[in-house]
C-alpha cells in the first residue's frame, strides 16, 4: 500500500516538474503569502500577546496620575508624598511601589560608563514575584535613607561589562561617584510593561526618599505600581485611590484638579499599536488571498488544460475519486513546497521587522518566530491549500467523457471556467489597489512628516549625552565648575561653531513641565493653570540651533545667579500665541515663589522637541546659572561645514580633558535623532509598502495568466478571424478590451472597498485626509500601468498567432 502511494507522489512531481512554469510559479506565490503572514503574525503575537515573567500579572495594576492637560487616558507620574499615603491608606491594592528612570555613572578602573537606571522602592521586586539569577534583590530594608548602598545589574548589562562574572556579586563599585555594592543579577527574562514602555534598565537601585523629597507635593516623578488584594478589582481600585486623593486634594489644595487613573498594568502597553498591528495582519491577508487566488486560477487554468486526459481516464472507467487523487496529490507538494520556503522568508522578514522596530517599538523586543506563530502558519497553509487546491482539483474533476474526448474548446464548461477565473483576477485587482491605496495615504503621511520643518537647521549638528559624577558636582557653583570649562574646551575645538547645554534634546526626550501662574492670576487651582516644558539651556543654545529670534532678546552670559540678576526666561512661540494671543509676551511675569518673579525677556521659534507628529509644545528657556546643577548634560555641538561626526572624537578627548572620568554616550548627527524619531511611521510605511508591492506583482502575474489562458483558449477563433481579415490592430483590441473589463470591475470594487476601509487608518495618518485625492489618483494611476503591463504581452501575442496553425490547432 505504502509503495503504491510513493507511486502516486512520485508521478504527482513528475508532473509537477513537467509544467515548471505553472509550478514555481504557485510555489512563490503560496511562499510570499504564507511567509508575510506568518512574520505579521509573528509581530502581533509578540506585541499582544508575550507574556511577562511576573507572578499573577492579571492582579498588577498601574496607577497614573492625570490632569485636564494630560486628558482621562494620561499617564503621568505622581509625587512622592503622595506615593506614600496613597500606599499607607489603600486596602484595594495591598502593594504599591514606585521606581522612576535616572541616568547612572559606572565608574570602573579602566573606564567610565553612563547606564540606564531605575530607583525602586523596596517592594517592588517581591510584588511583581522577581528572582534573582545571582545574588539577591532589592528589599524593604534598602530603602532606608541610612543603609548601605546597594544596585541590582541587568542580565545583558553583566554579561555585556562584565562577562557574565559570578563573582561582580559583592563587589564595590563607583556609582554617581559613591561606593556602592552590587547584590545581585536579574534574571535574563525580567521585564514588566508600564504605560507603553518595557521597563528593562541596566542597573537597579533603591529609591530611597528623602525628607526634603517627601515635602514636595508637586514635583512629581514617580510612577507608580501594585498589586490588588485578593477580591479587589480595577474599578474598585481606582474608587478606592480616588476617594483617598480627594481626601489629600482636602488638605492640599494644591493638588485640586488631579486625580487618578487605575489600570492593568499588563496589556496597556500594546493600546497604541493595536489598531496598526491588527490593520497590518489584515493587510497581509489581503496578500495571502491575493497569492492564493493566483495559485487557485492558475491550478484552475491548469485543470481545463487536462480536460482531454481526465476524459480518457473517465472513459477507462476511473471513479471521481482515481480523477482527484492525483491533483490532490500535486496540491498537496506545491503547498509543502510553499509552505518551506514560505517559513524561510518569514524568518528573514521577521528579523527585517525587528529591525525596523528597533528602539521605536518596544513591544516588539525579542521578536521571533515562536511555537505559536508556527501553529498559526501551519493553519494557514492548510486553508491556503484548500483554496488553492481543493476547489480547483474538484471543478476541474467534473468532466463528461464524451466532451471532453470531442476536445471541442469553448464549450459550456470551458466559458464557465473562464468566467471563473475571470472574476479571480477582478478580486484580485481590487484588492490590490485597496492595498495600494492605503500604502500611498502612509507613504504621503510620511513624506509630509518628513517635510515638515523641525524648527531649526539639524544638518551640521551632533548631540550627545555627558555625564559626571553626582557626588563631584553637588550644587550649581560645582556645576559650573565642570560645564563651563568643558564648553570652553569644546569651542576650541577646529570645525567647532558653537555648543550648548540643554537638559533634554529636541526629537530624543521630554524635558520637566509644570504649571505656572502669571502676575495677576489666581492660585486657588493649579491644575487650570498653563502648563508649560521647562528647557534649561546654555545661552549659546540658540547659537547652535539658529532659531529665530521674533521679540525681544535671548539669554546673555550676564543672566547668572547673582542677587542683582532677575529672573529672565525666553520663551517659543507656542507659548507666545496660547497665552498672550494678539499681544506681546515679551515683559509678562510669572510667580516662581509666592512673592518672586521671572520675567518674559524674548520669543523664538518653535522646535518640534516632541517629535515630528506632535505640534510644538508650549515652552520657556531657562538658563541653567538660574535653575540649579545637574549631574547630566545633553550637548548640542555646530559644526562650520561637513559632517558633524568627523569631531567627534576631538570633542570626545576635550571632555575628558576637563574630567577624564565623564561619560560620552548616545553620540549621534541630528539628522540621525529626527530620522530615528520617525521609526513608527516608517515601520508601518514599510510594511505596507512592501505589502502593496508584493501584491501588484501577485496581481500582474494572475492578471497576465488569465489573459494568457483566454489567448490559448481562443486561439481557433483568433486564428479564423485573421483568415476573415482582422488585423493585428483588432486581435489586440479584443484581447485588450477583455482585460480593461477585467480592470475596470477589479478597480470599481478596490475603490468601493478603500471608501470603507481607509478611514480605518487614522492613526497611521497624522492629518492625511483617508480621502487623500493625490494618494487615490497615484495608487489607482499605479494599478492602470501594471494592468496594462500584464495585459499587452497575451494582445500581442494573440495578434501574432498564425491562422493556418490556429485552424489545424485541434
Amino acid at each position: 500500500m505504502y509503495a503504491v502511494r510513493f507511486a502516486e507522489v512520485r508521478r504527482a512531481a513528475r508532473a509537477l516538474v513537467r509544467s515548471p512554469v505553472v509550478s514555481i510559479c504557485a510555489v512563490l506565490c503560496l511562499a510570499l503569502g504564507i511567509g508575510a503572514t506568518t512574520a505579521i503574525a509573528s509581530a502581533v503575537s509578540r506585541a499582544l500577546l508575550q507574556s511577562f515573567p511576573l507572578r499573577n500579572p492579571q492582579r498588577l495594576v498601574a496607577v497614573h496620575r492625570i490632569t485636564p492637560q494630560s486628558g482621562a487616558q494620561g499617564t503621568w507620574p505622581e509625587s512622592a508624598p503622595n506615593f506614600v499615603d496613597l500606599a499607607r491608606a489603600s486596602r484595594q491594592v495591598e502593594q504599591l511601589s514606585a521606581f522612576t528612570y535616572r541616568p547612572v555613572l559606572l565608574t570602573l578602573p579602566q573606564d567610565a560608563v553612563r547606564a540606564s537606571g531605575l530607583a525602586v522602592s523596596g517592594s517592588l521586586f517581591s510584588m511583581l514575584g522577581a528572582r534573582a539569577q545571582v545574588g539577591r534583590l532589592i528589599g524593604p530594608a534598602d530603602d532606608r535613607t541610612d543603609a548601605p548602598r546597594v544596585a541590582v545589574m541587568s542580565d545583558d548589562f553583566w554579561r555585556q561589562r562584565f562577562g557574565g562574572d559570578p563573582a561582580v556579586v559583592g563587589r564595590t563599585m563607583l556609582i554617581d561617584g559613591e561606593p556602592t555594592t552590587i547584590v545581585g543579577v536579574t534574571t535574563p527574562d525580567f521585564r514588566f510593561p508600564h504605560g507603553a514602555r518595557i521597563v528593562r534598565p541596566e542597573l537597579w537601585l533603591p529609591l530611597r526618599l528623602s525628607s526634603q523629597q517627601l515635602a514636595l507635593r508637586r514635583q512629581n516623578y514617580l510612577s507608580m505600581l501594585g498589586r490588588l488584594a485578593p477580591g479587589a478589582t480595577v474599578q474598585s481600585a481606582q474608587t478606592e485611590m480616588r476617594g483617598i486623593f480627594a481626601n489629600l486634594a482636602s488638605a492640599y489644595p494644591e493638588l485640586n484638579g488631579e486625580n487618578l487613573r487605575v489600570a492593568p498594568l499588563v496589556g496597556e502597553n500594546v493600546q497604541q499599536v493595536r489598531q496598526p498591528l491588527l490593520l497590518l495582519l489584515g493587510a497581509v491577508g489581503l496578500v495571502l488571498l491575493i497569492a492564493a487566488t493566483n495559485v487557485a486560477a492558475l491550478l484552475l487554468a491548469r485543470g481545463v488544460q487536462r480536460r482531454r486526459e481526465l476524459g480518457v481516464r473517465a472513459a477507462l472507467g476511473a471513479t471521481r475519486r482515481d480523477l482527484l487523487r492525483p491533483a490532490l496529490i500535486e496540491s498537496a507538494l506545491l503547498t509543502a513546497a510553499g509552505v518551506i520556503l514560505g517559513l524561510g522568508i518569514a524568518r528573514i522578514a521577521i528579523g527585517s521587522i525587528g529591525r525596523l522596530a528597533a528602539a521605536r517599538l518596544p513591544q516588539l523586543e525579542g521578536l521571533a518566530l515562536d511555537g505559536r506563530v508556527l501553529a498559526f502558519a501551519l493553519a494557514i497553509s492548510v486553508v491556503t491549500a484548500f483554496i488553492c487546491g481543493v476547489v480547483p482539483t474538484l471543478r476541474s474533476a467534473t468532466v463528461d467523457p464524451q466532451d471532453a474526448l470531442r476536445g471541442g474548446r469553448g464549450g459550456g464548461a470551458g466559458r464557465e471556467h473562464h468566467r471563473v477565473l475571470r472574476l479571480l483576477a477582478v478580486g484580485e485587482i481590487g484588492l490590490s489597489l485597496l492595498l495600494l491605496i492605503g500604502a500611498g495615504l502612509v507613504l504621503k503621511a510620511f513624506a509630509t512628516l518628513l517635510a515638515s520643518d523641525p524648527g531649526f537647521d539639524p544638518g551640521r549638528v551632533l548631540s550627545m549625552q555627558v555625564i559626571v559624577s553626582a557626588q563631584q558636582y553637588q550644587n550649581q557653583s560645582e556645576v559650573a565648575r565642570f560645564l563651563e570649562p568643558a564648553l570652553e574646551a569644546v569651542r576650541s575645538v577646529p570645525g567647532v561653531q558653537a555648543v550648548a547645554a540643554i537638559n533634554a534634546v529636541p526629537y530624543r526626550a521630554w524635558g520637566i513641565n509644570s504649571n505656572i501662574r502669571y502676575e495677576g492670576q489666581p492660585a486657588d487651582n493649579p491644575t487650570e493653570q498653563p502648563i508649560v516644558e521647562q528647557r534649561l539651556v546654555t545661552p549659546d543654545f540658540f547659537s547652535v540651533t539658529e532659531q529665530r529670534l521674533l521679540e525681544g532678546r535671548l539669554l546673555r552670559e550676564s543672566d547668572d545667579d547673582r542677587p542683582e540678576s532677575p529672573l529672565v526666561v525666553v520663551v517659543n512661540e507656542a507659548l507666545a500665541k496660547r497665552d498672550f494671543p494678539g499681544r506681546s509676551a515679551v515683559g509678562m511675569r510669572f510667580y516662581v515663589t509666592d512673592t518672586s518673579f521671572a520675567t518674559i525677556v524674548g520669543v523664538v521659534s518653535d522646535i518640534k522637541n516632541a517629535g515630528p507628529v506632535a505640534p510644538p509644545a508650549p515652552e520657556m528657556y531657562w538658563t541653567y546659572r538660574q535653575t540649579g546643577g545637574s549631574s547630566t548634560f545633553p550637548l548640542m555641538v555646530r559644526v562650520r561645514r561637513g559632517d558633524p561626526r568627523a569631531v567627534i572624537a576631538t570633542v570626545t578627548a576635550a571632555i575628558r580633558g576637563v574630567d577624564p572620568q565623564a561619560a560620552v554616550s548616545d553620540i549621534m548627527p541630528m539628522n540621525d535623532v529626527i530620522a530615528r524619531s520617525l521609526g513608527e511611521p516608517r515601520f508601518y510605511f514599510s510594511l505596507l509598502g512592501s505589502f502593496a508591492g508584493v501584491a501588484i506583482i501577485l496581481t500582474i502575474a494572475g492578471l497576465y495568466g488569465v489573459l494568457s489562458y483566454s489567448v490559448a483558449q481562443r486561439t481557433r477563433e483568433i486564428g479564423i478571424r485573421s483568415a476573415l481579415g482582422s488585423s493585428r490592430a483588432g486581435v489586440v483590441r479584443l484581447i485588450g478590451l477583455e482585460g480593461a473589463r477585467i480592470v475596470a470591475a477589479g478597480v470599481v470594487i478596490g475603490i468601493a472597498g478603500g471608501v470603507a476601509a481607509t478611514r480605518l487608518l487614522g492613526a497611521m495618518l497624522y492629518d492625511v485626509s483617508p480621502l487623500d485625492v493625490t494618494a487615490w489618483g497615484a495608487a489607482i494611476l499605479v494599478m492602470l500601468v501594471a494592468a496594462a503591463v500584464a495585459v499587452i504581452t497575451p494582445a500581442r501575442r494573440a495578434s501574432r498567432v498564425d491562422p493556418v496553425i490556429a485552424m489545424r490547432v485541434e
